[in-house]
């Protein structure tokens, strides 16, 4: 499949929706975009299809609905400047702050020093 990138506006709410349905491993993502979201900063890549589904409602002074599938989502995390990658930046942030307070207050800690 052939992406090109657009620079579309992803509202936070829809960022933050991307973000859980990545982190539940979601075959798809759909997210809906008003006729003003149809141009901004946010780097993301889409199928000619979709693209031209884009221009028809940017031409009709309407918005739209994008669904991107699985393939789709890990190809947009591979773009450099997109906002894919700092979406699973955060979420591998929040890892080692989980693991090093959440767990050692509930005693996992101690188990895995014994394990070493």
């Amino acid at each position: 499949m052939s992406y090109t990138n657009i620079k579309l506006n992803i509202s936070n709410e829809q960022k933050n929706k991307i973000k859980n349905a990545l982190n539940s491993g979601a075959d798809n993502i759909t997210i809906k975009l008003k006729h003003e979201d149809l141009t901004g900063d946010d780097t993301i890549a889409l199928t000619k299809t979709q693209i031209n589904k884009l221009k028809k409602a940017y031409e009709s002074s309407k918005g739209t609905t994008i669904t991107m599938s699985k393939a789709q989502i890990k190809f947009n995390m591979k773009i450099e400047g997109g906002f894919l990658p700092l979406l699973a930046g955060l979420a591998a942030k929040a890892i080692p702050f989980i693991t090093g307070t959440v767990l050692p207050a509930l005693g996992v800690g101690a188990l895995s020093g014994l394990a070493s």
